[in-house]
C-alpha cells in the first residue's frame, strides 16, 4: 500500500511515518521484511542515514562471492543471498 501524503523519493519527515525493525530480532525482522510485496511502498535508508519514500520493483536472488581467507587453499566461495531492488524516483532510481 502507499501513504498519499509521500510522492517517491521524499525524505521521511518523521519517525513516527516508518515501521521500524530497530529492538525486533533477526527473525522477527527478516518477517516483516519479508512481507514486502512488488510494489508496495517502504522507507529505504540512504548512505546518507536518512530514509526515502520508496518502492520494491522487484525481488532477485543475487550471487555473492568473498575469499576464504581462514581457508588453506585460499579459495573463493559464493552464495545465493536474497535481494530486493527499490526504485526511489520518478526518473528511474534504484537501490539495491
Amino acid at each position: 500500500s502507499s501513504r498519499s501524503d509521500y510522492k517517491l523519493g521524499q525524505t521521511a519527515r518523521s519517525p513516527s511515518h516508518m515501521i521500524g525493525i530497530e529492538g525486533l530480532s533477526p527473525e522477527q525482522a527478516t518477517g516483516v521484511v519479508n512481507s514486502l510485496s512488488k510494489h508496495d511502498f517502504a522507507f529505504v535508508k540512504r548512505s546518507d542515514g536518512s530514509f526515502t519514500y520508496a518502492v520494491l520493483a522487484f525481488r532477485s536472488v543475487e550471487d555473492e562471492s568473498w575469499s576464504n581467507f581462514d581457508n588453506d587453499d585460499d579459495q573463493s566461495e559464493s552464495r545465493k543471498e536474497d535481494c530486493m531492488t527499490f526504485v526511489l524516483s520518478n526518473l528511474g532510481t534504484s537501490k539495491l
